[in-house]
């Protein structure tokens, strides 16, 4: 059977160099075109190459094949689809969303075919960073946590938790006190040597509109140039570091109705709480499970905490804590 991977090229066209050759996510991408969500990259390459492909023909897709499997879908609480992942043993995965576009990705995570489909560069993008590349990630054999991260003092501090609990926010402000961005909402990570490391993610910060105002208001660190915006955050780009580090800590941010004013570190290396920050299971082969599985051990081997605090705790009191607590 023919691939629909099959169509895509190298992209040395008579010796020219890819419009964009940037790594991020562990993984080295190579495309014709400029990736806007990309530049500005300065990631050291892995070797692992990911050639990617954007072709603007409207329902370029078409020759998915009908017996692919739905995989999973997010939907909007009307109903309405956000994206879904289909995938076929011959074809690959298919990531798709009325937003952002198609997404063909070859079953071996080395080829992907971007189909916009009239989608605005920077919702089709949004995707390709927010969940096509680390799904490729996962499929080159890395693990993915639904994470924000920064480098302090040489190894990568990880932040948790749900949407909303202020990862991109902590993580700035461990920025503005002398930490090094590493990745926004989605971090990379290889066991090598019986140790993690974190791979520097795409160059894109996501910051809540709130969170602009108040860095606005505080004298904060306030990335400069914004990529997008839209009804939830604006996007930005943030120089992030250059190489892979070690995991040294993750910390669950956990805001409750009821928490303490000042913030509260508690013990927290539950294999059930790490296994819940894994980017998805959508991908459940058995070498994949084996290597989440792996991952979850080493990591557990660190200082691993929840940081209890009210809803009113803001960015600055977090990352103080942070800072007192790693003694920096």
């Amino acid at each position: 059977m023919t691939s629909a991977l099959d169509s895509v090229r190298p992209y040395a066209y008579g010796g020219q160099r890819a419009a964009t050759w940037a790594t991020a996510f562990g993984l080295d991408v190579r495309c014709e075109i400029p990736l806007s969500f990309l530049e500005g990259s300065t990631a050291t390459p892995t070797g692992r190459t990911l050639d990617v492909s954007v072709q603007a023909a409207a329902a370029a897709s078409s020759d998915w094949p009908e017996s692919a499997e739905l995989l999973c879908e997010q939907r909007e609480p009307d109903g309405n689809v956000i994206f879904r992942v289909e995938a076929h043993p011959a074809a690959g995965y298919l990531i798709s969303g009325p937003k952002y576009g198609a997404h063909l990705l070859s079953a071996d995570g080395r080829r992907l075919r971007c189909l916009p489909e009239g989608c605005a560069d920077d919702a089709w993008q949004r995707l390709l960073i927010a969940q096509v590349l680390p799904f490729a990630t996962l499929l080159r054999g890395l693990e993915v946590f639904h994470a924000s991260a920064v480098v302090l003092d040489g190894g990568a501090v990880a932040l948790i938790g749900p949407s909303g609990a202020g990862k991109t926010s902590v993580a700035l402000e461990l920025c503005r006190r002398g930490a090094s961005f590493l990745a926004d909402d989605v971090l990379a990570l290889e066991s090598r040597a019986d140790e993690l490391l974190t791979h520097p993610g795409s160059p894109v910060a996501g910051v809540d509109h709130a969170e602009v105002e108040r860095l606005r208001e505080t004298d904060g660190i306030l990335p400069k140039e914004i990529i997008a915006v839209n009804a939830r955050e604006q996007l930005m780009h943030v120089p992030s570091a250059p190489e892979p580090v070690p995991l040294a800590a993750l910390f669950f941010l956990d805001r409750r109705a009821n928490g303490p004013k000042r913030p509260r570190f508690e013990p927290a290396a539950g294999a059930q709480m790490l296994l819940g920050a894994t980017f998805n299971f959508v991908l459940a082969t058995p070498e994949r499970l084996c290597g989440l599985l792996n991952v979850c051990a080493l990591a557990a081997r660190l200082r691993v905490e929840r940081i209890v605090t009210g809803p009113a705790t803001d960015a600055s009191e977090l990352g103080a804590a942070i800072g007192r607590r790693l003694g920096s």
